[in-house]
């Protein structure tokens, strides 16, 4: 790629600039008890860039069912339901489930009864097989695309598991860390980039306190891109740039046995970003609740709010994230939690807890952001907007349930029970 085309690249499709707004104030509609049902007001600046501003609010737009209609998993039983860290579920045009495992490195495909069809893929380097497997996802063709984190590398299967073709991401800058997202419409695929500057090995002008403060960002400064590749690993332009997480490095050791450690601060704010088959974006920096969409061709379209802030952080907060750290392990006791709070109390952590952490695309439209929550909370609240931004309200859900699609009237989830086995499920949605 010529200098000239990675500069494109590299810059957002779109700014906004300083908004010249006009304003569009929407009536009131009724509701099915004739109740007055406030509609937000919408600003259009002069480039086309709606501004949807909503009241918060606790209604409720649905429910998930107690019990599922589908569950693929065990314990105990054949490889094919064992499964061991799900990296991403995906639902094809004719409803068969397409599950990611990276702890195993394999994609394993079942119909919408739960009969496993084909399992494609499988550690290792080569041709069709991974190291880090980061996800999979249909395409209209009915073709599989897969993503290697540890590689960079996009993988395409076909309808039958075949090979088709196999591609190194490209890019932007100097040692890019490629974080893959999903399939973002035909012939192309999103990723989040950070882009960072290392010293050679060779490079003895570089101290150690060089290094560390390239990489250490305590205040979240650095940014991330937002990038499309096309299914070659060619990049293709630069959505937009989004914070990155606050980070704090330390050091260990000393010359070849010198290790650096980065450590993404407790309750620093993440982006967040998904796309539709069709190829629609949206973007959250995780700082405030509001989102922006992008259309088909990189450009924004519109940016949706609520009207709240995130919850102040407490020492309650910040005590429960460190008893909820020990990733299954045994449990901290008061003496080791005390000692944790000293030390995370001397880091720089934010006044306010991130916003929402997580979007999902519906294959009707709607978007559904995830609220953040607490390790060890037992329900998280996603907040479920139509296509054009409208507030539709609310669905609490187990904290065990992660949202990977939403239908027509269903949802399929990634399940994790007390046991920490992990089930490809799916529920019914009750509306009110």
């Amino acid at each position: 790629m010529n200098r000239e085309r990675l500069a494109r690249a590299r810059r957002p499709r779109h700014t906004p600039a300083a908004w010249s707004c006009s304003v569009l104030l929407l009536l009131g509609a009724c509701g099915d008890g004739g109740e007055r049902i406030p509609s937000p007001a919408q600003f259009t600046d002069s480039a086309g860039v709606a501004i949807v501003t909503n009241p918060s609010g606790g209604a409720i737009y649905a429910t998930i069912a107690p019990e599922p209609v589908l569950s693929i998993g065990a314990i105990d039983g054949p490889a094919e339901v064992l499964f061991g860290r799900i990296a991403s579920v995906a639902v094809d045009g004719a409803g068969n489930l397409i599950v990611a495992d990276a702890q195993m490195d394999e994609i394993r495909i079942f119909d919408g009864s739960g009969t496993h069809l084909q399992t494609i893929g499988g550690p290792g380097e080569g041709p069709g097989e991974f190291r880090a497997l980061a996800g999979a996802w249909p395409t209209a063709g009915g073709a599989i695309v897969a993503a290697d984190q540890r590689l960079d590398r996009i993988t395409r299967f076909g309808p039958d598991g075949e090979l088709l073709a196999t591609a190194t991401f490209q890019g932007p800058g100097e040692q890019p860390v490629i974080r893959p997202i999903r399939v973002a419409g035909p012939g192309l695929f999103l990723s989040r980039v950070e882009s960072l500057t290392l010293p050679s090995l060779e490079d003895t002008s570089f101290s150690l306190e060089d290094a560390l403060e390239s990489i250490s960002d305590p205040s979240g400064s650095r940014s991330e891109y937002l990038v499309r590749h096309d299914l070659e690993g060619i990049l293709i332009d630069t959505v937009t740039a989004a914070p990155g997480q606050a980070t704090q490095t330390s050091a260990q050791g000393s010359g070849t046995n010198l290790s650096i450690q980065i450590l993404r601060l407790p309750f620093s704010s993440a982006a967040a970003a998904t796309a539709s088959p069709e190829g629609r974006m949206a973007v959250t920096t995780g700082r405030s609740y509001e989102y922006s969409t992008y259309d088909p061709s990189g450009a924004l379209e519109r940016i949706v709010r609520l009207t709240e802030e995130p919850p102040l952080r407490t020492d309650a907060h910040l005590e429960a994230w460190v008893r909820g750290s020990t990733g299954g392990r045994e449990p901290m006791d008061d003496a080791q939690v005390e000692a944790a709070l000293r030390r995370y109390r001397e880091m720089p952590l934010p006044d306010r807890l991130p916003a929402w952490n997580s979007l999902v695309i519906a294959d009707g439209g709607e978007i559904w952001a995830r609220r953040f929550a607490i390790r060890g909370a037992e329900t998280v609240v996603r907040d479920v907007f139509a296509a054009d931004g409208r507030f539709l309200g609310q669905v609490v859900a187990p904290a065990s349930l992660r949202i990977q699609h939403v239908g027509d009237g269903s949802v399929t989830v990634i399940s994790t029970d007390d046991l920490g086995v992990e089930r490809v499920e799916v529920y019914e949605l009750q509306m009110p």
